[in-house]
């Protein structure tokens, strides 16, 4: 799904997938997961579905995230990892526009968990995770509305539109779609009335990362495959070390590509990169 699928049409012609995040923090290429996923799916400005599930990780909450979304390790103990509800969120999403606020965040977030899940080896080298464009309420909001502040709850009461409790994605996800509903009316007399408009009123189309090209060393690829440990020779801000880690995943980010790795020295997970391990050693 492209922007040239969606074409001409307008957004009731077209379904619609508002998507909200909780997150552990707020760097996915640095080893940050998303906790809680939530959506609603619009059909003619009508909602026909709803999605929403706390997630599992398999790392800490990092306590300034847990101050803001109030969500804490206890709470997603027993929760499943999102590879368990992957394909029911892609099949959730299927032929939809996507809309967040503050879109290039969630789509950061949930291409990486498509990534690590395995879904991008799907797509062709360079393409993004999700085939689908975003559409973002917060580059609206900047570029044709003057709100004076574009947080989610001052948007909301500026157009008069209620709020839940903030910063939990089910809550958040509604009033996205409300404040949506209200800018695309206001946007029509502005002559911005297809999606195509939408996109280009916001400065173009917004779109999940593709997964990393760097080559990951053979050592190194094969040790995350058999989730195997490594003794590794590490070069870090403090010098030259070595560490003992269980490789995850690789991300990447402006070019540079980071090894998400727990580490049994420091006893927690930390990130790498990957142009600064030395040398690697498989251990059994």
């Amino acid at each position: 799904m492209s922007v040239l699928d969606f074409g001409e049409k307008r957004p009731s012609q077209i379904p619609i997938v508002v998507l909200d995040t909780e997150t552990t923090g707020l760097q996915p290429y640095l080893g940050h997961r998303v906790v809680e996923i939530a959506a609603v799916r619009l059909e003619n400005w009508q909602r026909v579905g709803e999605f929403s599930r706390l997630i599992q990780p398999e790392r800490p909450m990092d306590p300034d995230a847990a101050a803001i979304n109030g969500i804490t390790d206890r709470d997603l103990i027993g929760q499943p990892i999102f590879a368990a509800v992957a394909a029911d969120l892609l099949a959730f999403m299927d032929g939809a526009l996507l809309v967040a606020h503050n879109a290039a965040f969630d789509a950061g977030f949930v291409g990486q968990e498509y990534i690590i899940a395995g879904y991008a080896a799907q797509r062709a080298p360079g393409e993004p995770a999700l085939p689908q464009p975003w559409l973002c309420t917060l580059q609206l909001a900047r570029r044709h509305f003057y709100f004076g502040k574009n947080n989610l709850g001052h948007i909301a009461r500026q157009l008069g539109v209620r709020v839940g409790r903030a910063h939990r994605a089910l809550t958040d996800v509604y009033t996205t779609a409300e404040i949506l509903k209200r800018m695309a009316h206001d946007l029509e007399k502005k002559r911005f009335v297809t999606t195509a408009d939408l996109l280009h009123a916001q400065g173009g189309p917004i779109y999940t990362p593709a997964a990393p090209v760097t080559a990951v060393p053979p050592l190194i690829a094969q040790a995350i495959a058999q989730k195997k440990p490594l003794q590794i020779r590490y070069f870090g801000q403090s010098g030259e070390s070595r560490r003992q880690i269980s490789p995850k995943y690789v991300t990447e980010n402006e070019g540079i590509a980071y090894l998400i790795a727990y580490c049994h020295t420091q006893q927690a997970q930390r990130t790498f990169r990957l142009d600064r391990i030395l040398d690697a050693v498989l251990l059994d």
